[in-house]
């Protein structure tokens, strides 16, 4: 029977190795899919990545940063989305955000709409990327937890560490602000 998630943060609180394991096995997937979400699939950094979120995950769960035991995956999400956004505005700063990996060719073909149209849908989520990577990171944070993650608002204030108020505020504000800078780039041509 696998280890209930306050087992596990115990067992990482009293440095157990068998929670480390435990903790990978839990969330691993959950890690995966939102850090694929956020950074793109086929981002050439994700293992590392990943390696990083599991570091912060350990480190902070030994601490005792989490609220309520029970929540290890949606701690997970909200960690590994905070690592991504991150990673994307540190890209954005050193001006390669977007570059074409290896093998992103592979990744068109097959059966599907037509070329044309995956590649004019890869530029649109380059170009939210790109959005994103601009504006103040707690609300993209709540964005990405609550419009792609699905987290509802009750839980991305307590993974944030904000009032159910604050966790809103950040969601209306980042949807604006989202709607206004795409509108902005598609009016002037792409320039900001």
């Amino acid at each position: 029977m696998p280890a209930s998630d306050s087992k596990i943060v115990e067992g990482l609180r009293s440095g157990e190795e068998w929670a480390a394991d435990a903790l990978y096995e839990r969330v691993h997937d959950v890690v995966t899919q939102t850090l694929r979400r956020v950074l793109g699939p086929g981002d050439q950094e994700l293992t590392d990545v990943v390696q990083e979120v599991f570091e912060r995950l350990i480190v902070s769960l030994s601490e005792a940063r989490l609220d309520e035991a029970g929540k290890l995956r949606a701690w997970a999400a909200a960690v590994a989305t905070h690592i991504g956004v991150d990673l994307l505005r540190s890209r954005a700063r050193r001006r390669r955000l977007f570059s074409f990996h290896d093998g992103w060719a592979e990744n068109l073909s097959g059966g599907g709409p037509s070329l044309e149209r995956r590649l004019e849908a890869r530029a649109e989520m380059e170009r939210v990327r790109g959005v994103l990577s601009r504006m103040p990171a707690s609300r993209v944070e709540t964005l990405i937890l609550h419009d792609v993650l699905g987290h509802s608002l009750e839980e991305i204030a307590t993974l944030t560490h904000v009032s159910g108020a604050a966790a809103q505020s950040r969601l209306v504000r980042g949807r604006k602000e989202l709607e206004r800078r795409l509108n902005l780039e598609r009016t002037s041509g792409g320039s900001r």
